[in-house]
């Protein structure tokens, strides 16, 4: 059996700057704490619903995301999953087009 279909997420930087803003949704230190927080790679495999958690337990978190995000249209440096929860937020804001320039 290969390897299950790479889910695209439409708009996905304005997606995953969204559910991250929620209060306490983004914790950079764990893939998934909750059903409502996650790190950006958890959010981005959650937001891919079924397919994406398909992803994830057929790969592993980190390789699911870089797969989704690059389905979406963004090739990701894996770093990015590594950053401390005020650098993710900037970037995924800046990438969600909300930055000031």
């Amino acid at each position: 059996m290969g390897s299950p279909p790479i889910p695209a997420i439409p708009d996905i930087h304005a997606l995953v700057y969204e559910a991250v803003s929620q209060p306490k949704a983004l914790d950079m230190s764990s893939w998934h704490t909750c059903d409502t927080t996650h790190c950006r790679a958890g959010w981005v495999v959650t937001l891919a619903g079924p397919e994406g958690k398909a992803l994830e337990a057929f790969h592993n978190t980190d390789l699911a995301a870089r797969l989704i995000y690059e389905a979406s249209g963004y090739k990701i440096n894996p770093a990015r999953f590594h950053d401390s929860n005020e650098v993710a937020m900037a970037d995924m804001k800046r990438l969600a087009g909300l930055a000031a320039s």
